[in-house]
């Protein structure tokens, strides 16, 4: 997959990678993508409550039934635990897009 990105990125077309990186050695993998061919990049993070994400999650179990066995509290607590927010001094051009409750 590094590769293909960095394939198209050389050719002059911007990529939108919507993977998760919310810990250090995803970010990491990330930064390699766009370093190694020294590419313009973005990170775009969003932060929001988390009381926010939990109104999401529940709304999108309604709208999508068939995510209700996985978009839990329970998940969402789980995957939280171990995000790490992004800092500055990590190399990326970041957008922090703010939401408050």
């Amino acid at each position: 997959m590094k590769q293909l990105v960095q394939s198209i990125l050389v050719s002059g077309t911007d990529v939108v990678m919507d993977f998760p990186a919310n810990k250090i050695p995803q970010r990491e993998w990330f930064r390699s993508i766009f370093s190694e061919i020294q590419a313009q990049h973005e990170l775009v993070y969003i932060d929001q409550p988390n009381e926010i994400c939990l109104e999401q999650i529940a709304k999108r179990r309604i709208e999508q039934p068939d995510r209700a066995a996985t978009d839990t509290e329970e998940m969402f607590e789980l995957v939280t635990k171990h995000f790490v927010a992004p800092t500055s001094d990590k190399g990326f051009n970041t957008t922090v897009i703010s939401v408050n409750a």
